[in-house]
């Protein structure tokens, strides 16, 4: 089991633990070294003197015990605090071990010195050699008694120092969490904006074909141009969209091929139902069959066929291979903003796979919103 730190010092504030020190130690501490001193030595003249004072000599005798101990645990928080300025734990804790504990000594034994002389004014005479012992006896206890208040005024400096020391370790990671949050979002928003100009690029150079030929065809491609373009700009602000959302946006996508290619490309869909709940980064597909068209040869007799297929729990997109003769060079946008924004979202990755007479990338899909990208 873990070890807890009792946790009513580590809340106490400094000024508060001060006056707690103040107030709570020093009748402990006059407690103390008296109970250590007759567990010591129970027959000791002390004892017996106590019982024959008069009710004034007993008070100053308090006053003046619970005087010198208050000056006992000041002297030994004071040396505590001015070495932690000069000479603090972490710089040298062998040296500051040493120190403190050597300064606390010559401390509580000089206010031990100037009691007994006190003591020798309010009772003069002579003591005899068992008096003396029992003095020397009493003033050993007393120092064990300072540098024990010494160790808790240190332990709790430490503790403090350990929580706040944590807290602080604490705020870092949640703000290096939030500062990693914000810059995959802001990569993740990069790579959306790379989609607009690629599908952009190969749509409109259609367009200004058909307007040439044929007029009224180029209305209805500019027609589900606008539609297609408005689904990809209302969901590049998404991360995942449904999957049934995705597939019918590429069959109105298959439209724009149709009228780029003929019947050169076609586009098969084979997806049980049970998988159109799941979710996609959006544009994926578009980008994947964008791909296939690129890099493959794709005429009337050698038609391209594109299948958007379920394997077990992914979707598969492939292609059969017709590799072009002169192949155009590659820019790896596809294939690279589909693995980019699965890396983010995501520790399941995209798996690539071919042989000779296929091609295919299997997409991982999610469960949103029980999706958690924290989690992959």
């Amino acid at each position: 089991m873990k070890k807890r730190v009792p946790t009513f010092f580590l809340n106490l504030d400094r000024k508060v633990y001060r006056r707690f020190i103040r107030l709570a130690l020093t009748p402990v501490v006059l407690l103390g070294v008296h109970g250590l001193y007759y567990l010591i030595n129970p027959g000791n003249v002390l004892w017996s003197a106590c019982t024959m004072q008069t009710t004034g000599q007993f008070t100053l005798d308090l006053l003046a015990s619970f005087f010198f101990s208050w000056l006992i645990i000041e002297s030994s928080i004071g040396i505590a605090d001015g070495l932690e300025k000069y000479l603090p734990w972490s710089s040298s804790p062998l040296l500051r071990f040493l120190m403190q504990v050597m300064l606390t000594l010559l401390a509580s034994a000089s206010i031990l010195l100037v009691e007994n002389q006190v003591y020798t004014w309010i009772y003069p005479g002579k003591l005899t050699p068992k008096e003396e012992l029992e003095t020397w006896q009493f003033f050993v206890i007393s120092l064990l008694v300072s540098l024990m208040i010494s160790t808790v005024h240190t332990g709790y400096f430490l503790l403090t120092r350990w929580k706040n020391t944590l807290e602080e370790a604490a705020e870092l990671k949640v703000r290096a969490m939030e500062l990693n949050e914000v810059a995959l979002q802001a990569e993740l928003q990069s790579l959306k904006l790379q989609l607009n100009p690629h599908f952009l690029f190969n749509n409109f150079s259609v367009l200004s074909e058909l307007i040439l030929e044929d007029t009224a065809k180029a209305s209805r491609f500019l027609d589900k141009l606008s539609k297609v373009y408005r689904y990809m700009i209302q969901n590049l602000k998404q991360d995942l969209v449904p999957l049934k959302d995705e597939l019918i946006f590429v069959k109105a996508y298959q439209y724009l091929i149709q009228i780029r290619h003929g019947e050169q490309v076609y586009i098969q869909f084979e997806i049980d139902n049970g998988l159109l709940s799941k979710w996609i980064p959006p544009i994926t597909l578009q980008l994947l069959i964008e791909n296939a068209i690129k890099h493959n040869r794709a005429t009337r007799t050698e038609p391209l066929t594109i299948y958007i297929s379920q394997v077990e729990n992914h979707l598969r997109v492939s292609n059969n291979l017709q590799p072009l003769p002169n192949p155009l060079p590659s820019t790896g946008l596809g294939l690279g903003n589909i693995n980019n924004r699965y890396k983010i979202l995501s520790c399941e990755m995209p798996k690539v796979g071919a042989d000779e007479t296929l091609f295919w990338v299997d997409l991982p899909v999610f469960d949103y919103p029980q999706y958690d990208p924290q989690d992959g």
